[in-house]
Parts: C-alpha cells; structure tokens; sequence
C-alpha cells in the first residue's frame, strides 16, 4: 500500500467558503478561488440580489451538507437589510456571530466585519474570519514570506477559516496552474511546525520530496535547525539527491511514491495523540497536547490531494504508516 492508496480511506465533510463583502468583492472572491480551488471546498459569492432577499446567503450555491445539527445557519446570521441603491446586501448580525461561543470567529471590530469570510457547511456556519485576518495569513502574502524566514515560527497562526477546513478533503494546484493554492499547505505545514518547537518534545516527521530543500530554503533550515534543538525526536524523508548537514535530525532517504510524492508534516507528542485537555478551543494547545497532521499527495504533476487533521486517531494512523513503511 503508498499513501496515496492510505488516503483514501479517509473522508472529510464538504464546506463551502463564502464571502460576505460590501466594499468591492470580485477581487476577493477571485482571490479566494485561487486561493482554495474548486473542489471539496467550494468558494462562492455571499451576496445576494433582489430576487434572494429573504433566502440566506448560501442558498443556491449547490452546496451540499448534512441536515442541520443546530449551530448558527446563514439565516441566523445574515439578513438583507441593508440596502445599496437597488440592490439588496448582506448585513452581518455580529452580536449573533458573538453569542454562538462554538463558532469560531477572528475579529472584534466593526468595520472589519463588513469584509467577512464565512466557512460553511450546508446552510451551517462552520467558522468566520475577516479579510484582515485571512488576508494576513494567506491571501495578501506569498510563498517567499516562509521560505525565506520572514515570517518568524512563533507568528503562525491559523484563521478560524483555516482552522475550520480540519478533516476536509482538499485538490490544490500548485504553479503555473495556481500562484496561491500551495500556499495554504504551506502554512498549515508551518503551524505544525510550530507546535512542534513550542512543545518541546514529542516526535516530528517531515517530507520534502527532495532533502535538497532543506538546506536550499534558509527559512526551512532555521526552522528545523529550532525544532531539533529544542529536543524534539526530528525524522526528514526525501529523494536523496543531497543530504542535510549538521542538523540533529533523523534522515529517511528512498526514491519509491511514498517519498517522491508525499507532503507529510506530522507531531506526535510523547503519550501520543488524544484530544487537548487544558483549553481545547485553541488550535495551537491542540496541536502541543494532542498532536495534528497534515498528509497530502501529488496525484499529477502540481496537483495535491490530501487533509489536516486533530483527529487522534488519524494523527496517529498516519504517524503509525509512515514509521513503519518509510
């Protein structure tokens, strides 16, 4: 069995991202499809037009979901009540965004959340960020911000709207066919990373197609060189095309799929995977006590498919294939 093969025993709920924008929204909507593609997550355009006044902002997408399970619904949220000359657009009720404390939301002012980006799964809002936020991590920035170090580990974070894609199957595209899709591998990579280093102990394991990159990317160095320091168990899996150099890492070299096809980033803490104990609503205590993943394959040349997850247990079906077969 490859990884490709071990990811398809997974599946994930399909969620829609929809962008609630008064202040010119075509270009974030093409900045959001370009950002998260077309396939398991659906971008859409959250506002609504005369005929759609009393329907909420997702109907009519093609968004497919389980039935309701009772959390806040784009009805609840989102209303017509604002008028723009003959149009209709959306008002966002923030007080009813404030008092649903299990819907995850970046942004506590105002005018931020004119510039909203909704995750939704069916008519259900799943997380909301604001553009600010989301734009910081992944649409106002490039791939150059991480590979070169700019961005220090102890910055990343994740937006709820990135934290909300956790167990979603995803296709991303990387260059020439997409600027930013990869980026958000990129990103979540890094958030794991971080937990990592923050932990201070536990296991890491990393792919990187080839280990030439390690020491190719100074920012991909700095970081390794800071998560092996700090004590934790560091495994590196590559082509071997040039082996990294004093760095107190673990290297696992081969040239089968599993190695020239995989992006894998995986933090097992010491007594393995479980569920956060101590404030399991931040992502990155999550990921510290319980230990998160990322796994994803190159099915065609700049096409990935793959998921991040919490989950314990997958957590720890992915560490457990890649120990035992990498």
């Amino acid at each position: 069995m490859t990884l490709e093969q071990f990811l398809d025993r997974f599946d994930g709920p399909e969620r829609s991202v929809v962008t609630v924008n008064r202040t010119d929204p075509d270009p974030v909507l093409n900045m959001l499809v370009d950002t998260f593609g077309d396939d398991a997550v659906r971008v859409v355009d959250g506002r609504m037009t005369t005929g759609d006044a009393e329907r909420p902002a997702t109907d009519g997408a093609g968004v497919a979901g389980p039935e309701r399970r009772g959390g806040l619904t784009a009805r609840e949220l989102t209303t017509s009540g604002v008028v723009d000359g003959d149009e209709p657009a959306p008002s966002i009720d923030v007080d009813v965004l404030r008092r649903h404390d299990d819907v995850p939301f970046d942004g506590d002012d105002p005018d931020d959340i004119e510039n909203l980006v909704l995750l939704m799964e069916g008519d259900e809002v799943v997380a909301g960020s604001t553009l600010g936020e989301l734009g910081d991590a992944v649409l106002f920035v490039n791939s150059d911000l991480y590979v070169t170090g700019s961005r220090p580990l102890g910055d990343v974070d994740l937006p709820s709207v990135i934290s909300g894609l956790d167990d979603a199957t995803f296709t991303l595209r990387g260059y020439p066919e997409s600027n930013r899709q990869k980026l958000l591998l990129i990103t979540i990579s890094r958030f794991i990373e971080r937990a990592a280093w923050t932990a201070g102990d536990g296991t890491l394991r990393s792919s990187f197609q080839r280990l030439s990159r390690i020491d190719d990317e100074v920012g991909t160095r700095e970081v390794y060189e800071r998560v092996s320091d700090t004590g934790v168990d560091t495994h590196l899996y590559g082509v071997p095309d040039e082996l990294p150099t004093d760095l107190d890492a673990v290297v696992h070299a081969g040239d089968d799929p599993d190695f020239t096809d995989s992006w894998f980033v995986v933090y097992r803490p010491p007594e393995g995977p479980h569920p956060a104990e101590s404030d399991p609503r931040s992502d990155l205590v999550r990921g510290i006590e319980g230990g998160v993943g990322l796994l994803a394959v190159e099915t065609e040349p700049r096409v990935w498919r793959g998921l991040w997850t919490f989950d314990a247990e997958r957590v720890s079906r992915v560490n457990r294939y890649i120990e035992r077969h990498l």
